[in-house]
């Protein structure tokens, strides 16, 4: 049946849908069956419950008819009066073929000088891309906190293994928890396929879709259809008609006694109607030529300012979906990172394998990376080294800590891996150690433990002295 959602949450999945009979339904995300939209409040639907419990729903999805404006030909009445798109597009398709024979009866093309257009260029762009512009602004509208976008063409195949380790390590967390982002995600990589791209071919949506949406443009068709069929008839006649004069001459070139004057009478009468029909072939000709004419001219005047219009919205939107594609995966990195790091079993298990990085993609394509040989690399693995290189040398913040309480070091890596997803923590424990490293690294901070046996002044002079890291922020910690 049709109806309204009118509650829905993105944090719990769970939402209401409102019928024409103000009944109220309840839904969960995982009965949502729709890769072309996501839900939302006010977004119409079609649903289906379950026959033992009329409150169940079993199936839901957005309804292809979201907006009755003055320029639909079905009102949103006729969207409640009916239970499934499958009718309403029935309905929409009996209404637009009453107006085509309305327009083709009403109209007389021998006087119109040309077919004007039942809904704009730019009206009609709008409609087609009315799915595709929503979504976007959805997707762009999810919070990145600041962050740079991540690139979705390179770091989307590190995605479903980041996913996979949060909701196997930490049972909690499911899947479930990050739908609202995975649909929108599934939805705009769809927008980007071979075959999406294809449906939007300009030339292809020009024949296929903007005309057969032009009222007036179809009518002179169906008209010129009908003309075209009324010719063959005549045509058929006008052949019949000058069989029988012929044969009536020919009778008549003998005598024929006292019926002849009734023969000559019947053939005055074939001839009057082989002139009407001789006329209306030339009426319906013209007809035909004029049609044709008005239809080509339609296709001239507005064929080349669509396909520049349609063009240039198409371009738009591509490039808006990889921005939205960009937008959903730092979102949603993000949105694991803060659960990772929150999480006590990802604490344990996780910085057992690696020391320096969140949890977050940027950890799983490094620890992908440490696995290459750097001399053999694929073309997609080293344009993945040179994506992360540079992104890391944009965003990342390196903090060095000098502790000899592995404790500590574990605390406070932990600490400042939650507070920034573009940190990466190194710790060591000796002096030499801290020497060498502050000699050949840069560091954003250096965190230095009070409690070292070595002098902690001292190591700061020492860094501070060096090159690398006289820029460097010191800070002196000291165990409470």
């Amino acid at each position: 049946m049709h109806g309204r959602i009118v509650q829905y949450s993105h944090a719990t999945g769970i939402g209401i849908i409102i019928n024409a009979h103000k009944k109220l339904f309840d839904f969960k995300v995982f009965n949502w069956h729709d890769k072309t939209r996501i839900p939302e409040i006010n977004l119409l639907v079609e649903f289906r419950v379950d026959d033992e419990n009329n409150n169940n729903v079993i199936y839901v999805r957005s309804s292809k008819y979201q907006e009755f404006d003055k320029d639909s030909i079905i009102r949103e009445r006729d969207f409640w009066k009916t239970v499934t798109d499958e009718e309403l597009e029935k309905l929409e398709q009996n209404v637009f073929e009453d107006l085509i024979a309305k327009t083709c009866k009403e109209t007389d093309y021998l006087i119109v000088n040309n077919i004007k257009t039942s809904i704009s260029i730019d009206k009609f762009i709008q409609y087609h891309f009315e799915s595709e512009t929503k979504i976007i602004k959805h997707s762009l509208k999810l919070p990145v906190d600041g962050y740079e976008l991540l690139d979705y063409r390179i770091v989307t195949r590190f995605l479903t293994r980041t996913l996979d380790s949060l909701v196997y390590t930490e049972k909690r967390i499911t899947k479930d928890t990050f739908s609202s982002y995975l649909q929108i995600y599934s939805k705009l990589q769809y927008l980007i396929t071979p075959f999406y791209k294809s449906q939007q071919e300009t030339k292809k949506v020009f024949n296929e879709v903007f005309l057969s949406q032009q009222l007036y443009f179809v009518s002179a068709k169906r008209k010129l259809v009908n003309v075209k069929d009324d010719l063959l008839k005549v045509d058929n006649k006008i052949r019949t008609l000058k069989s029988q004069i012929y044969h009536i001459n020919i009778k008549l070139s003998a005598p024929q006694g006292k019926n002849e004057q009734e023969i000559r009478d019947k053939l005055d009468k074939i001839n009057n109607q082989y002139k009407e029909m001789c006329e209306t072939q030339i009426h319906l000709n013209k007809l035909k030529e004029r049609i044709e004419k008005m239809l080509a001219l339609f296709i001239q005047t507005y064929e080349k300012d669509f396909f520049i219009k349609f063009d240039k919205a198409r371009e738009q939107i591509f490039e808006h979906i990889k921005n939205a594609l960009n937008t959903v995966i730092t979102s949603l990195d993000n949105k694991m990172w803060q659960l990772g790091m929150a999480s006590e079993p990802i604490k344990n298990h996780f910085f057992k394998l690696q020391s320096s990085y969140p949890f977050c993609i940027l950890a799983f394509i490094q620890q992908y990376i440490k696995t290459l040989d750097v001399n053999k690399l694929s073309d997609n693995d080293r344009l993945l080294n040179i994506y992360i290189t540079r992104y890391k040398e944009r965003n990342t913040k390196k903090v060095l800590i000098v502790s000899s309480k592995d404790r500590l070091k574990s605390h406070l890596k932990i600490q400042l891996l939650s507070m920034y997803k573009d940190f990466i923590v190194t710790s060591i424990d000796k002096k030499m150690e801290y020497e060498i490293v502050v000699t050949n690294q840069k560091f954003d901070y250096i965190i230095i433990d009070m409690e070292l046996n070595n002098d902690p002044i001292e190591m700061v002079s020492f860094g501070k002295n060096n090159k690398y890291n006289k820029f460097s922020k010191f800070i002196l910690y000291q165990t409470m």
